[in-house]
C-alpha cells in the first residue's frame, strides 16, 4: 500500500516537471513575442536557463544543475523499485 502511494507520489512529480516546462515554454514564447526587445534576452539569458537547467538536463544552455528536478525523480524511482526486492 505504501509503494502504491510512492508510485502516485512519483508519478505526480512526473507530471509536475512536464506541467513546469510546458508553463516555462508558454513564457518564453510570451516574451519573445509580444514583449521581445532587451527584456526577452535578458530573461532568456538568465532566469528562463536557470529554470529550465533546474528541470531537466534536455536543454540547450552551457552546464546544468547539480541535481535537477529530473534527477530527483530518477533517484524517487530508482528508491521505489528497490523497495520491489
Amino acid at each position: 500500500m505504501i509503494d502504491e502511494a510512492k508510485r502516485e507520489a512519483v508519478d505526480r512529480l512526473g507530471e509536475i516537471q512536464g506541467e513546469m516546462l510546458e508553463l516555462l515554454d508558454e513564457a518564453d514564447r510570451i516574451l519573445r513575442h509580444d514583449i521581445g526587445g532587451m527584456i526577452y534576452e535578458r530573461a532568456r539569458s538568465y532566469w528562463l536557463a536557470h529554470v529550465k537547467m533546474a528541470l531537466t538536463k534536455e536543454h540547450g544552455y552551457l552546464g546544468g544543475s547539480m541535481v535537477d528536478f529530473e534527477d530527483t525523480i530518477k533517484e524517487a524511482e530508482e528508491d521505489l523499485a528497490e523497495g520491489d526486492d
